[in-house]
């Protein structure tokens, strides 16, 4: 049996070569990735910022407005109370004139038949 020992081919150092490209190719994109999600980062920070800032405008505003709305509520209250008093009135008005038109209704019957 013969033993043969491995030649030298001559792509040993090429392919270090490659090698160490791709681990720099590697090393780059990861620094570009890692650059780009810093960035997004940043962004998203900023972007919550800018809606909570906003949405404390808002909050401001839907206060205002329920403030009006509460003025509002008073005003209809009192109105309901003056309507509940008018309606009072003019129902112990109608109960009035009608007791007062059956009283003279029963007058003119006792009188009629007083008369015949």
């Amino acid at each position: 049996m013969a033993v043969t020992t491995p030649r030298d081919t001559g792509t040993d150092s090429p392919i270090a070569e490659l090698s160490k490209k791709v681990d720099e190719g590697f090393a780059q994109a990861n620094k570009k990735m890692d650059e780009g999600f810093a960035r997004v980062d940043s962004d998203i920070r900023e972007l919550r910022r800018d809606t909570k800032a906003s949405f404390d405008k808002v909050d401001k505003r839907f206060d205002r407005v329920d403030k009006r709305f509460d003025r509002v509520d008073k005003r209809f209250e009192q109105l309901d109370e003056k309507y509940d008093r008018l309606t009072f009135h003019l129902l112990t008005g109608a109960m009035a004139m009608i007791t007062a038109l059956l009283g003279v209704i029963v007058t003119l019957v006792v009188t009629l038949i007083h008369v015949f």
